[in-house]
């Protein structure tokens, strides 16, 4: 029997995170300093200053549900069947399989410019890994997934520069989970190869047609990549490039985009958490035109784009400008402010008006507030991102550069045999 809950505690992560940006690998630090990352839980207990840390399954609970009760989400959530197989877990068993899909409604923050910002990561990925389970303390082992691919492809797109990202692990996923609560604390270490694209609309070749994602049947067909026409099973959805036309956004490891990478990423989510994640600003920015210790990360060159004095307000966008033209409808895509529909829907049907976006910003601390839960939560990380080798992705998104993620997921646990 299956018990059915919605799971954090590996994160498949950032993964995503890293929109249309990374790491060429070559991370020397000119700025001495690294950055202070502090996992606060709920307790309000604060973990040493300079490392990642939080404390499994002291995070911030969401009440569950009586088992077969209607939940907040509109469906019902099943009844746990309990095993025979040992004490560990609530009775599932001391070995789990535990079988994880990101959910829509995820926010990634990545790069000092804000053009980056606001972006989101697929949704319908799915990993399996392994529990092991002492009463309702797991510890996650996750050595199965070295090398093997994160979901599919994921599309980004900001400022004009398109981006597809091919995500790994590059190393086994560790880590703590708490059946009763669903807190959990894991480190999530990837590997991401970013491919510079120039279609704005469809940065990663689609699966088209394909009418379930993860059934292990192929059902739809490749469009363009170096594929074109080949059966393809859909991996992940990326609801942005959902907007811009039919199936844009569903990509799929049978369709893989042409061309050389332009990085290959080593993105640390470390911790990957259901605790509050709080990051000071300690590091020199390379721009002596900046307070000492307000960057986040090696040779970041200033904190922000905020005009006039890099300071971002409370509000969380440079009020004082820059003010960026985007498409209403297709927010990855630039205009002209006060072009109307001239830049965007007399062009690309569905990206309505241009709308005038004021920019994001990252101020002298970085936190993300995930939740516990073992019907519903939310993993959070914060990461650093070095350049890559294409100036256009660097200039646009602000590499190096700090990033955060807030990632919903749900789980299949199974026991083991």
């Amino acid at each position: 029997m299956r018990t059915r809950n919605k799971f954090l505690a590996l994160a498949m992560v950032a993964t995503f995170a890293i929109a249309g940006c990374g790491s060429d690998n070559n991370d020397n630090n000119d700025n001495g300093g690294t950055p202070v990352k502090t996992a606060t839980p709920a307790s309000g207990k604060t973990s040493t200053p300079g490392r990642a840390t939080s404390t499994p399954g002291q995070g911030t609970p969401i009440a569950t549900s009586t088992p077969g009760a209607t939940t907040s989400t509109g469906g019902e959530t099943p009844t746990p069947t309990s095993t025979s197989s040992g004490a560990g877990c609530n009775g599932e068993g001391d070995a789990l399989s535990v079988t994880i899909t990101s959910l829509p409604g995820s926010d990634l923050d990545t790069g000092w410019t804000g053009i980056a910002h606001n972006s989101v990561a697929t949704h319908e990925n799915k990993v399996t890994t392994n529990l092991n389970c002492t009463g309702p303390a797991c510890q996650v082992d996750g050595s199965n997934l070295v090398n093997q691919p994160f979901g599919g492809p994921l599309p980004l797109s900001a400022g004009g520069v398109s981006t597809c990202v091919l995500n790994s692990f590059r190393e086994a996923v560790t880590g703590t989970y708490n059946c009763d609560s669903g807190c959990s604390t894991s480190s999530v270490k990837i590997l991401s190869k970013v491919f510079l694209v120039q279609e704005a609309s469809m940065p990663c070749p689609p699966c088209v047609g394909d009418p379930t994602p993860n059934d292990g049947q192929k059902g739809g067909t490749c469009s363009g990549g170096t594929t074109p026409g080949a059966a393809c099973d859909v991996n992940g959805i990326s609801d942005l490039f959902e907007a811009a036309g039919q199936d844009f956004g569903k990509t799929s490891n049978d369709c893989l985009p042409t061309g050389s990478s332009v990085g290959e990423l080593n993105i640390d989510l470390d911790p990957l958490t259901t605790d509050t994640i709080s990051i000071d600003a300690n590091v020199n920015c390379l721009s002596s035109a900046f307070p000492a210790g307000s960057c986040f990360c090696p040779s970041q060159v200033q904190p922000n784009a905020c005009i006039p004095d890099g300071v971002c307000p409370a509000s969380g966008v440079c009020e004082s400008g820059p003010i960026d033209g985007v498409c209403q409808g297709q927010t990855f895509r630039q205009c002209r402010s006060g072009t109307g529909t001239e830049d965007c829907e007399d062009i690309f049907p569905g990206s309505g008006s241009c709308i005038d976006q004021p920019r994001p910003c990252f101020g002298t601390n970085i936190s993300r507030t995930g939740q516990c839960g073992t019907q519903q939560g939310e993993l959070v990380a914060f990461f650093c991102i070095p350049q890559t080798r294409a100036a256009a992705i660097n200039t646009t998104a602000g590499l190096p550069g700090p990033g955060a993620v807030s990632l919903p997921a749900s789980q299949v646990r199974t026991p083991r045999q």
